[in-house]
C-alpha cells in the first residue's frame, strides 16, 4: 500500500522506542568507541577495516586473540540497557604496542578488542569500559558524552566508594610506589583511574591528588597475592586476566 503526500505529513514521524534500538543495532559494521588517543584510534581503524575486508579472521580463537563472552561483565554492570546480542571481548596477540582498544559492532554482534600485551589492570577497566559503551551507545550518540557516561558506569561498579574510602585518610599525603601497586591490583584498574574517582568523591583533596598521583606502581614488585580471589568464583574472563599474576 502506498500512502499520498498527505496522508504521509500525518504518518507518525518516530518510530517506537524498540524499533529505534534495533534499528540502531543492525545499521552495519562499524567502531563504537575508540580509546587512547589519534595513534591508537588509527590503529584501531586499520584492524577494524583489515577485518572487515577479511585480510584477518578474529574467529576460531587462538593465535590472533583469546575471546571471552561479557556476560559477566553486564550483569556485575547491573544496569539494563540495550546491550547488542552476545557480546565478545577479543584480547589480541599481535596488536601494535600503540593500541589501546575499541568497541565495534560486527557481523550485528557486539565486541570489545583490547591490547593482550597492554597493563594487567589496565586491560581489565578498558574490557569493561568498552563493554558499557555497547550498552549505552545507541542513547548517547555524541562520543564524549558516551565515553564519560560509560567511565561514570563502571566507576560506580567497579570503585565504590566505601572500598575506595578504605584506602585514604585525611593526614596522608604521599602514597608509596608498593602501596599504589596494591591499590590498583585491588580494584583491578590502573591506579590514577583509583585516584580520580576518589577526587570525584571528595574523598581526597586537589593537593592529595596531586601528591598521590607522583607514585608509580610499575616500580613496585609484582602484585600481591592477597588481593586475587582464591573463593573458585573467578570467571573466564579474570582467568585470562589475572591467573598470570599468581606465578612466582
Amino acid at each position: 500500500m502506498k500512502f499520498s503526500p498527505q496522508q504521509d505529513q500525518h504518518m507518525p514521524k518516530k518510530q517506537p522506542k524498540n524499533q529505534l534500538l534495533l534499528d540502531f543495532s543492525v545499521r552495519g559494521n562499524r567502531i563504537v568507541l575508540h580509546l587512547g588517543q589519534v595513534e591508537s584510534q588509527r590503529l584501531g581503524d586499520q584492524l577494524f577495516e583489515g577485518l572487515i575486508n577479511g585480510d584477518w579472521m578474529i574467529e576460531p580463537a587462538g593465535e590472533v586473540a583469546d575471546i571471552s563472552y561479557a556476560q559477566d561483565i553486564v550483569h556485575q554492570i547491573g544496569h539494563k540497557l540495550p546491550y547488542p546480542e552476545g557480546i565478545k571481548i577479543a584480547q589480541l596477540h599481535k596488536a601494535d604496542p600503540g593500541f589501546k582498544g575499541f568497541s565495534a559492532i560486527y557481523r550485528q554482534k557486539g565486541w570489545v578488542f583490547v591490547n593482550a600485551k597492554s597493563d594487567i589492570n589496565e586491560r581489565n577497566y578498558h574490557i569493561h569500559l568498552l563493554t558499557v559503551s555497547l550498552g549505552l551507545h545507541t542513547l548517547y550518540t555524541n562520543t564524549a558524552s558516551l565515553a564519560a557516561r560509560s567511565e561514570q558506569l563502571i566507576f560506580e561498579a567497579l570503585l565504590p566508594y566505601k572500598e575506595v574510602e578504605s584506602f585514604f585518610r585525611n593526614d596522608i599525603f604521599k602514597i608509596p610506589d608498593a602501596l599504589a601497586s596494591d591499590i590498583a591490583g585491588f580494584f583491578k584498574v590502573p591506579y590514577p583511574m583509583v585516584l580520580k574517582r576518589a577526587l570525584a568523591l571528595k574523598i581526597i583533596t586537589d593537593e592529595q591528588y596531586r601528591n598521590f598521583m607522583t607514585a608509580n606502581p610499575a616500580a613496585a614488585s609484582k602484585p600481591r597475592e592477597l588481593f586475587i580471589s582464591k573463593d573458585g568464583s573467578i570467571d573466564d574472563l579474570e582467568a585470562q586476566l589475572f591467573s598470570g599474576s599468581l606465578e612466582d
